[in-house]
């Protein structure tokens, strides 16, 4: 029987990526040690083949690190312990999560009976392996450096929930909308192959593993996408209007969230953040070469949300668990004002404009969602008024083809619709719009009708408005 599960929230660790044996370091490690005597525990009768192995022994392998462990189970009349230890690692948690507890204890990679899982591609199933030993006495886990050092939730406890935005959506110059979404290999690309038409499938597109992005467009039209992980910071764009992609270039360093906006004249400027504050660099002329990271200031490791004021100022807000700050262009020119304080801190934020081009910036914590915008365009603001809405979660914001606010909020249970009723900004009452999910975002199509993109365990799915201001039809997968 399989061991005992601790109770675990919904949130969960990334899948673990892949990190082959780089050096030597044979001492087992402590997540090997402990998942050993849990398995062995569970399953008397069965057998441990060993973690470590000499640095000069065969070729590459995780066991030279110590986070390796062979468990010693035979397909000739042991099959079925060895059929239920890993469904108990890949079953769908009761949140939604797949393959929870390989994720929970850091496996990397499993083989067994000549087929190999990888957690880096964790929809492709069991492969064919087609190694010399065919691991018909053993099953080989691999684990993450996170999983071999005891980092992950199973021994840590509760994870911290990866708020970084997964999901871009834009629209290029003929109207087809780009969806992008960042799994934890690569990032995924799908497009309309004509505006409101069929879909392109989904596309490996390279850039980092597990990223954050976000996608603008520069002047000509041209599509640009950002993509950041803790370790690295790529751009990619569209080397023609609605045409094909550049490859993948460096943009900086590694870091937490970001967001772009657009400067007066047409230059894209992108904002950071990591563990020292805020960062931006921004173009030096409309689709021109981009100018050298510069420091910001503001809250370490916050969420952003950047928009141009009415009068083209660039204005930054930057939400942490604990402080809200913002900040904002004193002139075209680009000189930035201190930051001050917004509010309290916060689980998500987003921002929009107005008819009359006042900004409204939107903001959930653990009591829902909350809102507070400029009395006048490009001026002081109203302060903080609850708003309703589900507890922590996420938002996203747009702009209506009669120019109404329209908020959608989704946490791991719920998803929630908002709208302005009139062009005063009276609201009206939430409505359930789906059910729960990951990340969200939204747009409106080139004929005025919105359309919302969101992801959840069983992937990526769209709704759409039937005619601009109208009602909606069903999620459809994407």
């Amino acid at each position: 029987m399989a061991p005992t599960t601790p109770e675990f929230g919904p949130d969960i660790d990334p899948y673990a990526p892949y990190e082959p044996q780089r050096g030597c370091d044979p001492e087992a490690k402590p997540g090997l040690v402990g998942f050993r005597d849990l398995v062995l525990a569970a399953y008397p009768g069965t057998t441990s083949m060993g973690i470590s192995r000499a640095c000069g022994s065969g070729g590459q392998s995780e066991h030279k690190e110590g986070r390796a462990w062979d468990w010693g189970v035979n397909v000739q009349g042991q099959e079925h312990l060895a059929d239920d230890l890993i469904g108990w690692l890949h079953a769908t948690d009761r949140h939604g999560n797949p393959h929870a507890l390989a994720r929970r204890f850091g496996i990397m990679y499993m083989i067994w009976n000549r087929r190999i899982w990888m957690a880096n591609r964790p929809d492709a199933g069991w492969q064919p392996y087609r190694g010399a030993n065919p691991h018909t006495n053993h099953i080989h886990f691999s684990f993450s450096w996170a999983g071999a050092r005891k980092e992950t939730s199973w021994w840590k406890g509760p994870v911290t929930p990866d708020r970084r935005q997964r999901l871009a959506v834009g629209m290029s110059v003929d109207g087809r909308v780009e969806v992008f979404h960042a799994a934890v290999d690569q990032i995924y690309h799908t497009y309309q192959h004509e505006p409101g038409g069929a879909w392109s499938g989904w596309r490996a597109f390279g850039g980092p593993a597990s990223a954050t992005v976000a996608l603008a467009a520069s002047p000509d039209g041209r599509l640009e996408l950002f993509a950041m992980n803790g370790g690295t910071f790529m751009h990619r764009y569209q080397a023609k209007v609605s045409g094909e992609w550049a490859d993948w270039y460096a943009f900086g360093g590694g870091g937490d969230h970001l967001a772009v906006s657009r400067n007066h004249d047409g230059r894209l400027e992108v904002f950071a953040s990591n563990g020292g504050g805020v960062h931006h660099r921004w173009h030096d002329t409309p689709g021109g070469t981009w100018h050298d990271w510069r420091p910001l200031g503001g809250p370490a490791g916050a969420r952003l949300a950047a928009a141009p004021a009415s009068d083209g100022r660039i204005e930054v807000f930057a939400m942490n668990d604990d402080i809200f700050r913002h900040t904002c262009q004193t002139d075209l020119v680009g000189t930035w004002r201190e930051w001050v304080d917004f509010g309290l801190g916060g689980e998500h934020l987003a921002v929009a404009r107005n008819r009359d081009g006042r900004l409204e910036v939107f903001a959930s914590n653990d009591s829902g969602v909350h809102h507070r915008w400029q009395n006048v365009p490009a001026g002081d603001w109203h302060d903080w008024q609850p708003l309703g809405g589900p507890v922590s979660a996420r938002l996203a914001v747009v702009e209506s083809h009669d120019e109404r606010i329209e908020v959608f909020a989704m946490n791991d249970d719920v998803l929630q619709h908002n709208y302005q009723v009139d062009a005063s900004g009276a609201w009206r009452t939430w409505q359930d719009f789906g059910g729960g999910g990951y990340f969200i975002r939204g747009l409106r199509n080139r004929d005025g009708r919105l359309e919302i993109f969101a992801n959840n365990p069983g992937g990526v799915h769209h709704r759409w408005q039937h005619q601009p201001g109208s009602t909606w039809l069903d999620w459809q997968p994407l």
